[in-house]
């Protein structure tokens, strides 16, 4: 009798036991399933994350591309070398053979903002042009260099920098500068549609005429990008470049100086940005160092009125040596 409620007991010990190995062998099944599906859609998230990057990536080098395109379009030289200007290029900058192109609408004669007249048509002249501010840091100081070198400059302005800096355009004007259209919020224009074209070009030129006064707004679309439909919305000369310093990218006030000292010519027209401090330091070694090489520095459109009888729209403008 005993051996037999053993037995049961043995038997009964046994098959718990069978038991409880099905339930772990099946939670640790789950467990095994769970944890591939958490490694797998963290994976396909990473992924996602690296397939966002590099189309930003490849986004911001097609603008790139199509910025140098633009100002290649205006600043071809037939005798230049085969290879173009690009961001990683270290391709010297030559004069252009061309210095303006027309787009497909008819050009018209511009009203030129206030020229000085003490600037000599027969000597050198260059067109210092600065992108993105104003900056309340740094823009100021730029202005005082200008001044205290009887030199003028064109300031391509963008929207959400002018906000809270007036100020800073007025004074600019008022000491013999140019301000610029440079769009309401710096955006690609060849990617936008007619609303944002309006909002971009339209509007932003209205609130510098407002603070300025100005009858002519030049524009420099950001990247340079701009075409034939982009065009339509332009009302004014449209400026581009022809020595780009690239002080944007290298941050170094040294390398700017350079830059300009080895590749500066009568007419040329060159980028930099009032945004950075190394620019602005840059800036201010230049200015007296082109003046004691003769070059006279004044605003587009003083360079246009005294090399071109005054700037045309339908026109975009990579530089303007003498005829």
């Amino acid at each position: 009798m005993e051996y037999e409620i053993a037995k049961r007991k043995h038997r009964k010990r046994k098959r718990r036991n069978k038991e409880i190995v099905l339930v772990f062998s099946i939670i640790v099944a789950v467990i095994v399933v769970a944890v591939g599906l958490f490694g797998n859609s963290k994976l396909k998230k990473s992924n996602s994350g690296k397939e966002n990057k590099d189309r930003i990536d490849n986004d911001i080098t097609k603008v790139t591309d199509e910025g140098e395109k633009s100002s290649d379009e205006v600043n071809t030289n037939e005798n230049a070398s085969d290879e173009n200007p690009t961001e990683d290029s270290s391709a010297e900058t030559t004069q252009p053979s061309t210095d303006e192109t027309s787009g497909s609408e008819t050009t018209v004669a511009q009203e030129h903002n206030a020229v000085s007249d003490e600037i000599d048509p027969n000597k050198p002249m260059v067109a210092l042009t600065f992108d993105d501010g104003p900056s309340s840091e740094n823009t100021g100081r730029l202005l005082d260099a200008l001044k205290e070198n009887n030199a003028h400059a064109t300031f391509f302005v963008v929207g959400y920098n002018v906000d809270g800096n007036e100020e800073i355009l007025k004074r600019a004007v008022q000491e013999g500068n140019e301000i610029g259209n440079h769009t309401s919020n710096h955006s690609k224009l060849t990617s936008l549609d007619d609303a944002g074209l309006t909002s971009e070009i339209v509007n932003m030129r209205q609130k510098i005429a407002d603070i300025t006064g100005q009858s002519t707004v030049v524009i420099r679309p950001p990247y340079g990008a701009v075409d034939d439909h982009v065009m339509t919305f332009i009302t004014d000369p449209v400026v581009l470049w022809s020595i780009d310093t690239e002080d944007w990218k290298t941050r170094n006030a040294a390398a700017t100086v350079q830059n300009i000292q080895q590749n500066v010519y009568d007419g040329a027209i060159i980028l930099m940005h009032d945004i950075h401090a190394e620019s602005v330091d840059a800036a201010i070694q230049i200015i007296p160092w082109l003046r004691e090489q003769g070059y006279q520095m004044v605003t587009m459109s003083e360079l246009g009125y005294y090399r071109r009888g005054g700037l045309q729209t339908g026109i975009r403008y990579g530089a303007l040596p003498p005829e």
